[in-house]
């Protein structure tokens, strides 16, 4: 991406988000810088959703480079960059914010780490169909990237009507629609933050399916241990955070890492 300005070392980056203490960001990208023998300062910014664009001006504006953007403000960093990728269009999300020649740059990297994820851990699915718990803004992330993967993407939420919204919004990229019990699937994916395995009675499973909960550490014990009762494996949402977060760091870069040894 030749567009994108490279400043003088180090690198100057960031995760923004609120609250914010507990990112493993900066742990992270430490690590990848550390094996790409690049120089970075990785910071924690915790604005307030009115300070946001404020902060993130001050921030491009003193030599800040590229930013990590968690919740609540990926819509409004959508909405605060100048150029946006069709992944991020799509998503209607942004998590990633770079600098360039043109202005800031927002991608969403938060879908394809998320199946990067499943093809490292060799996954095979017998066809290719998900159930996906949820209808918010990260969902939206993985119903896209699902669907650009080759999965049919079936949707539970308690609002049915944002189910159905996200679907029409997405059609154009694949097979997505409410899910109806007759269908069986060989992946769930959890978006939802709590209370999520009261939905796993009544999804049909294929006899080799698949656990995903996006959440990871106490926040996905719940719905995973439920679900060791209705699938073969399950898996929490850490290793989709360091995939994306790699893929950021190349956004930034040009260079990716590798995710096999990172330790969080």
């Amino acid at each position: 991406m030749s567009n994108i300005i490279v400043p003088n070392h180090p690198l100057r980056l960031g995760v923004v988000g609120n609250p914010i203490s507990h990112s493993m960001s900066p742990q992270l990208h430490q690590q990848f810088a550390q094996q790409l023998t690049i120089n970075i300062q990785y910071g924690k910014i915790c604005p307030t959703a009115k300070g946001f664009n404020r902060v993130l001006n001050d921030f491009f504006q003193s030599d800040g480079y590229g930013l990590n953007v968690t919740a609540p403000f990926k819509q409004q960093a959508l909405q605060y960059a100048t150029i946006i990728t069709q992944r991020a269009e799509d998503s209607q999300s942004v998590n990633t914010l770079v600098k360039t020649k043109e202005g800031i740059l927002g991608d969403s990297t938060d879908g394809i780490g998320f199946v990067k994820d499943l093809h490292h851990k060799q996954l095979d699915f017998n066809n290719k169909r998900a159930v996906l718990l949820g209808a918010g803004g990260v969902a939206r992330c993985i119903a896209q990237a699902l669907l650009l993967d080759g999965f049919e993407v079936y949707l539970i939420n308690r609002t049915q009507s944002k189910a159905q919204a996200m679907a029409n919004a997405l059609q154009h990229l694949g097979p997505i629609q409410l899910y109806s019990d007759d269908i069986a699937v060989d992946l769930v994916v959890n978006s939802v933050s709590f209370n999520a395995e009261q939905f796993l009675p009544q999804i049909q499973f294929d006899k080799s399916s698949v656990a995903y909960d996006l959440n990871y550490g106490a926040k996905s014990k719940s719905f995973l241990s439920a679900a060791k009762d209705y699938t073969q494996q399950q898996f929490d949402g850490l290793g989709m955070l360091i995939e994306q977060g790699a893929e950021a760091f190349g956004l930034w870069t040009g260079k990716y890492p590798d995710t096999s040894n990172i330790q969080l």
